[in-house]
């Protein structure tokens, strides 16, 4: 072949770069939809988990009943509503709580958890106007105060100052069917009640960092 002739021969095929390409978009595409499971289901379990709540022979709870227990409230029953104001289901226990007739000759106190008290005026309002009293405490507050660490919380107290139910509000997550009036009238009757899962949202730091310790939520 003529030297001149040489340099115009078509160099050989490049292959295609086009398998590839479909190789690395399909494997993007897989690993964005196992980080979407993976994220999708640690939220989930979230909203699922039953919440710790402390032992109703728990001495610091006691002391803390013990010590707000006014005198007019001696010989009652007293039933202690914890709710945190930056939590969903802790606000539609509030409603709840705010709307319905309460149970005659109980004492009942919510315990209103907040960082924010300046933004809460109208609920610190609204509280004593339907006949609860109010404590207001930062979440730090209550964990040190109550050991208590996941709200909403429900604790009803004998008249012998004996802490006979603490748990939760509802069946299952956010739901609407708040037994509360249905648990103090079967504790009153002396009836043995299974406490009702603690579904809401943990309080303080120590427990959050257990919960989500990715710092997702």
């Amino acid at each position: 072949m003529d030297p001149v002739e040489s340099r115009y021969v078509a160099a050989p095929p490049v292959e295609p770069r086009a398998p590839i390409r479909k190789m690395l978009i399909y494997s993007t595409l897989l690993l964005w939809a196992a980080a979407c499971v993976v994220v999708g289901t640690y939220l989930l379990a979230s909203h699922l988990l039953t919440l710790p709540a402390p032992a109703p022979t728990d001495p610091v709870l006691h002391r803390e009943i013990a010590t707000h227990r006014g005198a007019h409230q001696l010989d009652r029953w007293l039933v202690l509503h914890v709710v945190y104001d930056e939590c969903v289901c802790s606000q539609r226990v509030l409603d709840h709580l705010l709307a319905d007739n309460r149970p005659p000759g109980v004492a009942e106190r919510v315990v209103l958890v907040t960082d924010h008290r300046e933004r809460r005026t109208a609920w610190i309002a609204a509280i004593p106007a339907h006949g609860f009293e109010l404590d207001v405490v930062t979440p730090q507050q209550l964990v040190t105060d109550y050991h208590i660490q996941a709200a909403p919380l429900l604790v009803i107290v004998d008249p012998h100052d004996t802490v006979r139910y603490v748990g939760g509000y509802t069946p299952r997550k956010q739901a609407s069917d708040v037994r509360d009036l249905a648990v103090i009238a079967a504790v009153q009757r002396g009836a043995t009640v299974e406490p009702l899962p603690t579904f809401g949202c943990a309080i303080g730091r120590a427990l959050n960092s257990r919960l989500d310790p990715l710092g997702i939520r």
